[in-house]
């Protein structure tokens, strides 16, 4: 007796290749749409990271600005009494000198040191002079604002000399803290649109307290992602009376 043969009909085989079809797009789709998560979720990680550990080594520096355990003075420092302290204090640069080797001049690689933002290459860089040759301690920043305090008045007193960005000369050894702003720009664009944004900094009052209402920044139109961050660094061993 013959055996009956069995097989896929060409139908049945097109039905099968579409709905594989259909089955590696969803597949192909959702993988995908997960890696351009993966992607912007990196570039933001990245950026944060970026931002935080340029913030971290300019606190670090900035709490020893002054430090002179030899009660010395020596033209290296840059101020005007030649003793270590705040030389250079605007909006968007910071400079500062410590004797850390206690032999009673600044002149130590890592003891007479200014900080601002430079470009090269196109891309805005957080820059460490010291002295004066830039070192990148952080890429893609595109904003930096330095916002002076001096020593608090008594609570409940008037301030005598309230927070500035442009303090006078006579003021650098009065500043006590500083407000640091850093706002990063992602490396590259975000694949979909971003949100137009702009950024408000934090003002500090006389006893450091922060409200709103201070330099703004933007509004950013373009697919860039951005993030602000703001910490305020006592200088330990400025702003004694």
């Amino acid at each position: 007796m013959k055996k009956k043969e069995q097989g896929f009909t060409l139908i049945e085989l097109m039905v099968a290749m579409g709905m594989a079809t259909i089955v590696i797009g969803i597949i192909y789709s959702a993988y995908n749409i997960q890696t351009k998560i993966y992607t912007e979720q990196d570039k933001v990680a990245e950026m944060q990271q970026n931002l935080r550990s340029g913030l971290m080594f300019l606190q670090r520096e900035a709490r020893m600005a002054g430090y002179n355990a030899q009660n010395s003075s020596d033209a290296s420092c840059g101020t005007s009494s030649g003793k270590p302290g705040i030389h250079t204090a605007t909006a968007t640069t910071f400079g500062f000198s410590m004797d850390l080797n206690e032999d009673g001049k600044c002149t130590g690689p890592d003891e007479n040191v200014t900080y601002s933002l430079y470009t090269v290459d196109g891309i805005k860089k957080l820059g460490r002079a010291a002295p004066t040759v830039n070192q990148p301690i952080a890429e893609n920043v595109e904003q930096i604002n330095f916002v002076y305090i001096f020593s608090p008045p008594l609570v409940g007193s008037p301030a005598t000399e309230p927070p500035t960005s442009s303090p006078t000369a006579t003021q650098l050894n009065d500043i006590a803290a500083v407000q640091i702003s850093l706002l990063a720009r992602s490396k590259t664009a975000d694949q979909k649109a971003v949100q137009t944004v702009s950024f408000s900094l934090p003002r500090p009052n006389a006893w450091g307290t922060n409200s709103s209402g201070g330099t703004a920044w933007g509004p950013y139109t373009d697919s860039y992602n951005r993030r602000l961050l703001t910490t305020t660094v006592n200088c330990r061993n400025m702003g004694l009376k």
